[in-house]
């Protein structure tokens, strides 16, 4: 089975992310309960660079998609943190009053949303970082707590998992504290991973033991997956939809990293090799490498077609 193996963190993983830069070059950023997110070379999974100065676990890391110079990152210390993506050097910190959980860059990168345990939503300038950020109320019991937030290709609006099983959406141009929609999902667990294809309007959500299809538009469930047991998204776990829209990736509690049929469900591919759950999953841009990132604090980089992948 061919496959990079790459060391570095010292805990275990919490995100990973690939963001093309470029035509000739592929960066992955990653997090973990060690402090200190990583950015490596996505091709080869080489170390490029440390980001220092969190004081507690890091859960989310983010790149600017516009200009690829950003990086933010959302950690336990109850701060988020703007870096500058070339020089590894903090340009601001922001204050939170509870552990951020999920960062995102809006899509024209002038700004930046975090969500934290206590339910509440910010939304950062980061072209003037210093000013008071717009917040949001999204809950107030920490069994809804906010999990993960993506924004949507408006810029405007943001999509946010609930440790209930649901998604909300929040339009930041309103200022009532009432979400647009609300979705339910099949389980009630905790979502435990949100990526959205603007391009193939899809939304992936892991939670429970299922994973999840949403059309984006019309933010509607169109699929649900039940995962093979043992495999279940309680504490840990991810999943990622193929850039060409018919396979996805998903890994969580039982260490094996699986590639399934979009339509169908069926497992196509099993990846074997981590040491403990597997905490998150990305797919390389190119579509023929996959990632995961996995309590034995490594992260694997795995070659999709190679023929000695077991099914």
């Amino acid at each position: 089975m061919n496959q990079i193996v790459s060391r570095g963190h010292t805990r275990p993983l919490t995100e990973i992310h690939f963001i093309q830069d470029g035509s000739d070059r592929t960066l992955l950023v990653s997090s973990a309960h060690d402090k200190l997110p990583q950015l490596r070379n996505g091709d080869t999974g080489d170390w490029l660079g440390t980001f220092h100065g969190h004081k507690g676990a890091v859960w989310s890391i983010k790149i600017d998609r516009y200009s690829r110079t950003l990086a933010a990152t959302a950690s336990g210390d109850f701060t988020a943190k703007l870096w500058c993506l070339q020089t590894g050097k903090e340009i601001h910190e922001f204050k939170h009053n509870h552990v951020v959980k999920s960062v995102d860059f809006s899509h024209d990168t002038k700004r930046i949303a975090t969500g934290s345990q206590d339910g509440i939503l910010k939304i950062f300038d980061t072209t003037k970082p210093e000013i008071s950020p717009i917040n949001r109320k999204i809950s107030s019991d920490i069994s809804e707590a906010i999990t993960k937030i993506n924004w949507v290709n408006d810029n405007n609006c943001i999509l946010v998992a609930k440790r209930n099983g649901t998604l909300e959406l929040w339009d930041t141009r309103n200022s009532d504290e009432t979400p647009s929609k609300i979705v339910k999902l099949t389980s009630n667990e905790a979502v435990i991973d949100m990526e959205i294809s603007h391009d193939k309007d899809i939304i992936l959500v892991a939670n429970g033991n299922h994973v999840t299809t949403l059309s984006l538009s019309e933010l509607s469930i169109t699929k649900s997956y039940e995962m093979p047991s043992p495999m279940k998204f309680t504490e840990e776990g991810g999943a990622s939809l193929s850039p060409d829209g018919t396979k996805f990736l998903a890994g969580a509690s039982d260490l094996w990293l699986r590639e399934f049929d979009i339509n169908t469900g069926e497992v196509l591919q099993t990846f074997k090799g981590h040491h403990g759950p597997i905490r998150c999953v990305r797919y390389h841009p190119s579509g023929n490498f996959g990632a995961s990132g996995s309590e034995d604090a490594t992260i694997r980089i795995w070659d999709l077609h190679s023929n000695n992948n077991t099914t």
